[in-house]
């Protein structure tokens, strides 16, 4: 076998390499999915109680990122 041809089946067996393994790369290097909390009015005035009185607010809460928003604690401010 030549030179020739032996550089060129070394030259084509590594490209066919690499775009084998490309795909893998690619996904490797995508951004991971992340979630993004929005709450578009966090603060809201409960207005005058009385001492004691239990206070109810709901709030709206929104994903606005690509990955899973799980809340798995909420404390009062």
């Amino acid at each position: 076998m030549t030179l020739r041809r032996s550089l060129k089946r070394q030259i084509a067996f590594l490209a066919g390499l690499i775009l084998a393994l490309y795909p893998r790369f690619a996904l490797a290097a995508a951004p991971e999915a992340k979630p993004v909390v929005e709450i578009p009015s966090p603060r809201q005035d409960a207005g005058s109680h009385w001492e004691g009185e239990v206070v109810s607010r709901s709030f709206e809460v929104r994903n606005v990122g690509t990955g899973e928003l799980r809340i798995l604690r909420v404390k009062p401010g």
